[in-house]
């Protein structure tokens, strides 16, 4: 003779089981949820269209403004993040000067902070390929900005201080701040 696990006629007992068994469902598929949206935070791509302003005065007195666009990956646990970035920047030469073409490469860290990580700090460094129409030359020099940004849900905006080494036998920096709008992808 074969027992039932169930008593016959505790319906109590029944019930318990049926709402524990519920309980642990329930949990699971939270934990599941909560592993895949931890998941998406380990790695990120993203892209934005940028506007640049020069400041550094021969800089600013040889080109009006940047218009560009750079993308990225980004990948880390916690708050820190390790991202990587290839850009392209064309600047509109003022009336002596033709366009100057930016293609920068770099790698750095961006830091999100506040509860919903909403804001965030970035620093990055590289190398730039520069084409200089009106000298038909192109050269490489290191690139390096700083910024600052928000995430807006799959949005960002950012203002960054971005620049490069100045050529042989100029010293200093061409540096512009730049607008950034884009947005952001975790996968």
């Amino acid at each position: 003779m074969v027992r039932s696990v169930w008593p016959k006629h505790n319906k109590h007992y029944q019930m318990n089981y049926g709402i524990r068994s519920l309980m642990v469902m329930a949990l699971l598929l939270i934990t599941g949820i909560y592993s895949g949206a931890q998941a998406q935070k380990l790695f990120f791509v993203f892209a934005h269209g940028q506007y640049a302003s020069p400041v550094q005065a021969s800089f600013k007195n040889d080109y009006n403004f940047g218009l560009g666009v750079e993308g990225g990956v980004g990948i880390g646990t916690g708050k820190t993040k390790l991202v990587g970035t290839v850009g392209y920047t064309v600047f509109k030469g003022s009336s002596e000067m033709t366009n100057t073409i930016y293609i920068p490469m770099k790698v750095g860290i961006r830091r999100y902070f506040l509860p919903a990580n909403l804001l965030f700090i970035h620093a990055d460094a590289g190398v730039a390929n520069i084409k200089d129409k009106t000298t038909s030359s192109s050269y490489s020099r290191f690139t390096a900005d700083v910024g600052a940004g928000a995430k807006l849900g799959p949005f960002e905006v950012g203002l960054a201080y971005d620049g490069f080494s100045s050529r042989n036998g100029s010293s200093g920096y061409a540096s512009w701040l730049e607008f950034k709008l884009g947005w952001r992808f975790g996968l």
